[in-house]
């Protein structure tokens, strides 16, 4: 039973890292092909390339300011899940 509560732990865990750096990535990519591939402004309330205006920067952490502690947590989670499983054993 411990074993598969500290796997489910693990699992969850991992899905949330998985998903913040996914987020993370796919904007970072996106910022980077507005400026450096198309010269434009990067837009951060619609999340778009703008040719025509310049917008403000925006920190990633202004925009998404719970995901460093989002990430914190999960790794702690499954490290600690991953050491308590690994104890067992």
């Amino acid at each position: 039973m411990r074993k598969s509560w500290t796997g489910l732990l693990t699992v969850i865990a991992l899905l949330a890292v998985i998903s913040v750096s996914y987020r993370f990535l796919h904007e970072e990519i996106a910022v980077d092909r507005c400026l450096s591939g198309l010269h434009g402004s990067f837009d951060y309330s619609t999340m778009s390339c703008d040719l025509k205006e310049n917008h403000i920067y925006v920190p990633y952490h202004a925009r998404h300011p719970h995901d460093l502690q989002l990430l914190a947590l999960a790794l702690g989670t499954m490290t600690i899940a991953l050491l308590v499983n690994r104890a067992k054993l």
